[in-house]
């Protein structure tokens, strides 16, 4: 499942010349990236977002498109990929996300999902008349009704509920649709739904929790989680972590899938994968970002880099970053090498990022799979070229060991290529 422009650790991406400058608002790059995809028979594309503009931020967040409006035109130029899109249940009222939800679910033919997200950000809250951010709580407990209202409003109609019979001229069958009279903590909405149900049950959750809040909403509302573990043992934690957040009296609701961010880069063997990292890690900026990071902790400038580890260096590490810094240090002290020459392995710390050639990669992706550490993966799309390689080289490897499909079943919406099943309304 590849992301969309502007996605984490991708804001930089514009600087890549081998990819249009204007990719988060080039239609042309997203249809192109969209067909990708769907020759790679993935199960769907993601679009991330956010609701505000910092002009000091990454550069892929000042001018993008709004997801749902980017997917319903991805829609009319795919077939079977599903098409994901972040909604923020903060700053947008359930009705309008139910209609909008189910509007991209009819037009797509059943293949729409939605990332609940309850937003971050002052700058976010501004934007719609609040004078500062809602406080953590409150926002996942407006998620949580918001959910309840949307699936409420998704299951307005029965089955048959419009007949569109022209012979007895009934258009609908008032005995199939039903209000839904909602009057909570956060919203009063009567219902019913003016669009008829989705063709796939209803579209798909996702979210991405990592809370104590963020792990129950989603044991008790998601379908699929997106999570950032960079190892096999961190991501079994985050599973188990997520398990122990559900209700231990409800046996009727599937776990949700657990989908892990992947950055893969394709090389032409394993012996150029190195050097592949260190240009990805130097396009980003995201070598010069952990470099300063550790100068902070232990306290010398970044030109001292080449110099052996101490022990005060080891110390300082411990002191402002704690173990996460402090235990690498110690090791390479006791190695007798240089500070920059860990800056690779701390930076694999902070991403799940495998570079290699095909065979490298989809094994990596093998073994966490049957490790339990992941049901899938999200692929961070940072160039056209590296996703195109992906499909050619990497989708036939895990095609041959029997872990991707060939192709799309007959009648596929994206429920059905998750093998989520529609959960039970309360």
């Amino acid at each position: 499942m590849p992301t969309a422009s502007g996605a984490p650790d991708d804001e930089r991406a514009w600087l890549n010349p081998q990819e249009p400058v204007d990719a988060s608002i080039n239609s042309g790059w997203y249809r192109k990236v969209a067909e990708l995809a769907e020759e790679g028979t993935f199960d769907f594309l993601f679009v991330a977002d956010a609701v505000f503009a910092d002009p000091s931020g990454p550069p892929h967040y000042l001018s993008r498109f709004e997801p749902l409006t980017l997917l319903s035109y991805l829609a009319a130029w795919t077939s079977k990929v599903g098409l994901v899109g972040t909604v923020s249940s903060t700053y947008q009222h359930p009705y309008n996300i139910a209609r909008m939800m189910l509007s991209l679910d009819h037009l797509s033919c059943g293949r729409a999902g939605w990332n609940v997200v309850t937003s971050l950000s002052d700058q976010a809250a501004r934007n719609f008349g609040l004078s500062g951010q809602i406080d953590h709580q409150t926002r996942y407990s407006r998620a949580q009704e918001a959910i309840e209202v949307i699936r409420g409003l998704w299951a307005s109609h029965d089955p048959g509920a419009f007949p569109r019979n022209r012979a007895t001229g009934e258009y609908m069958d008032r005995s199939k649709v039903r209000a839904l009279e909602h009057h909570g903590e956060f919203f009063d909405v009567a219902g019913p739904l003016n669009i008829e149900s989705s063709p796939q049950g209803e579209p798909v959750i996702f979210q991405a929790g990592q809370s104590p809040q963020g792990l129950r909403l989603a044991s008790a509302t998601a379908d699929a989680v997106f999570a950032m573990p960079t190892s096999i043992q961190a991501a079994i934690s985050y599973r188990a972590r997520l398990r122990e957040a559900g209700d231990p009296e409800s046996s009727k609701r599937a776990e949700p899938l657990l989908l892990a961010r992947l950055i893969a880069l394709v090389t032409d063997d394993d012996a150029t994968a190195e050097e592949a990292l260190a240009s990805y890690w130097q396009l980003h900026g995201t070598w010069d970002r952990m470099a300063e990071r550790v100068s902070v902790a232990i306290g010398r400038p970044v030109s001292t880099f080449h110099q052996q580890i101490d022990e005060d260096d080891v110390e300082r590490g411990m002191a402002h970053e704690g173990t996460w810094l402090a235990e690498p240090l110690r090791q390479a002290a006791q190695e007798g090498r240089t500070v920059a020459s860990i800056l690779g392995d701390l930076l694999e710390q902070t991403q799940f990022i495998v570079a290699g050639s095909a065979e490298t990669i989809a094994e990596k992706m093998i073994e966490w799979k049957s490790a339990g550490a992941a049901d899938g993966f999200v692929l961070q799309v940072s160039d056209v070229a590296q996703l195109h390689r992906f499909v050619d080289e990497v989708v036939p490897v895990l095609r041959r060991r029997g872990v991707a499909r060939s192709e799309y079943p007959e009648a596929s919406s994206l429920r059905g290529l998750l093998g989520r099943p529609v959960p039970l309304q309360a």
